[in-house]
């Protein structure tokens, strides 16, 4: 049975064509699904996971990648205890590719990602859920997420990475909500920005998360105590640098489960850098009642 690959034609559209026609040249023959509108990807990976396929693999970026997660872990939900889960595949080509890094894929190099693929080597790693979505790289809830919101595909297209700089900059003209963190046995934690890490790696190959791991059963977080320069200027260092510094404007801690919720209504979230629009009220994170198998 040939490997599905799930394609968004629209990503990168100047050289769609051009990656399908690459992705269906490669060897042996994938079976090419694209897709036509937004959550499409999802439903398309559904339904191959229920169909019996072993694994199922996303061609784009993190957004892509989330999508083709949903799918596939709706279905592995449903699977009894002992029976096998289908496998989730990456063909890094979007604009961000950070859970590509954390794997150590082969960059953009595809035939050597689709060799790795076919050559049946896996992973299992630990999966999360916001509420009643899964990720399995990165989170955010406040400031990242309004950066998603606000970065059009267009936007996307013509810039590439630095349309999240370009609407960083408008998001940071007006005040942010206060967020509240909780976790059991402790104090509320109040901030401005949560940023959540199941790997090391957060906007592209930058080491954010200096303690985190695919394997500890814990989530990372960093919250910012306010939007200020201090901040900015820690975050930055430890994205250009080796990781998150303590200083008195930023929390480094590390949770297995924990509940963000915002003062200003639903806090904006992104999961593996895609908006997660459905999410409302206080946002639970928790640790999924599965494990995800990649290939790698």
């Amino acid at each position: 049975m040939p490997i599905p690959v799930i394609l968004n034609p629209a990503a990168r559209s100047t050289r769609a064509a051009a990656l399908e026609h690459a992705i269906r040249n490669l060897s042996p023959a994938p079976e090419v699904h694209l897709t036509k509108g937004p959550s499409d990807a999802a439903a398309v990976a559904e339904e191959l996971a229920a169909a019996g396929h072993e694994v199922v693999v996303s061609a784009g970026g993190d957004g892509t990648m989330n999508e083709v997660l949903q799918g596939i872990c709706k279905v592995n939900a449903r699977r009894q205890p002992g029976e096998k889960h289908t496998c989730l595949g990456v063909l890094p080509l979007g604009t961000m590719n950070v859970f590509s890094v954390e794997l150590k894929l082969p960059g953009r190099d595809m035939v050597e990602c689709w060799r790795q693929i076919n050559a049946g080597s896996r992973r299992e790693i630990d999966l999360w859920m916001a509420n009643d979505h899964y990720f399995a790289q990165l989170a955010g809830v406040g400031l990242d997420a309004q950066i998603v919101q606000e970065t059009s595909w267009e936007r996307k297209k013509k810039y590439g990475p630095l349309s999240y700089v370009m609407s960083a900059v408008n998001v940071l003209m007006r005040p942010p909500p206060t967020l509240t963190v909780q976790i059991e046995g402790k104090a509320p934690m109040l901030g401005t920005v949560v940023l959540i890490g199941s790997g090391r790696y957060y906007g592209g190959p930058f080491p954010l998360f200096r303690d985190a791991s695919h394997n500890d059963g814990l989530l990372d977080l960093i919250i910012f105590r306010g939007l200020g320069g201090m901040e900015f200027l820690q975050l930055f260092r430890g994205m250009l640098l080796d990781g998150y510094t303590e200083c008195d404007d930023l929390d480094y801690i590390q949770a297995r489960e924990f509940t963000v919720s915002s003062d200003a209504g639903d806090p904006p979230v992104e999961l593996d850098g895609e908006l997660a629009s459905s999410l409302s009220g206080p946002v639970v994170f928790r640790p999924a009642p599965f494990r995800l198998s990649v290939a790698v």
